[in-house]
């Protein structure tokens, strides 16, 4: 097993007009789910209706991973909004869709049409 995964943190977050943006980056699998979890725990703290997850540089995802999305769906959920997912990789889509994920997401091509969407809804 490769510790390429650690050379690089799993995630980093942004913010775009008060929207947080999870960066990931590389394989969200049993060796980098831990320090991505301590990554994005800050966003369990306040409520959040939106949270954008970038998954453009994802090279794979096991159930663990599957899982810590889940974490952060659920919070946006809890807060009264939706998280969204977008430039997901084709292999990683597939995965989102067969395990019914893509029902509890909103996906968008890009991050472009992820904030335009996220921005509009925050305005109403």
């Amino acid at each position: 097993m490769s510790s390429a995964s650690h050379a690089s943190p799993a995630a980093r977050i942004e913010s775009v007009q008060n929207i947080p943006v999870v960066v990931m980056t590389g394989p969200l699998d049993t060796g980098s789910i831990p320090a991505f979890d301590a990554q994005v725990a800050s966003l369990l703290t306040e409520p959040h209706r939106r949270i954008l997850m970038d998954l453009e540089a994802v090279t794979f995802i096991s159930s663990l991973g599957l899982r810590s999305l889940l974490r952060l769906i659920k919070h946006a959920a809890a807060s009264g909004g939706r998280a969204a997912l977008f430039a997901v990789p084709a292999p990683i889509l597939e995965v989102i869709e067969m395990t019914g994920f893509s029902s509890l997401v909103d996906l968008y091509p890009d991050r472009a049409s992820a904030l335009s969407s996220s921005i509009d809804a925050a305005a109403r």
